[in-house]
């Protein structure tokens, strides 16, 4: 049986604190003004960015973030 390596072993990159710290920086910064706009601008569930900032996020989710706050649009969503 083979181990998952770190790239997909799904750990932590974010932790709880970080990505709550992300959270407020992202309203301070008017990108997202609730936590329902943070959670449709990563595209899931409030209950997901409440368990986010229990358990932290994974460096996907990490990337998304720093994309977020530099106000970069996904990939094909136009300039």
């Amino acid at each position: 049986m083979r181990s998952k390596s770190k790239e997909t072993s799904g750990d932590i990159s974010l932790t709880p604190e970080q990505f709550t710290a992300w959270c407020e920086e992202m309203k301070a910064n008017g990108r997202a003004k609730s936590v329902t706009a943070i959670a449709f601008a990563l595209g899931i569930s409030v209950t997901s960015v409440n368990n986010l900032k229990q358990r932290g996020a994974d460096r996907r989710t990490s990337l998304a973030c720093a994309a977020l706050l530099k106000g970069i649009k996904g990939y094909g969503e136009g300039k």
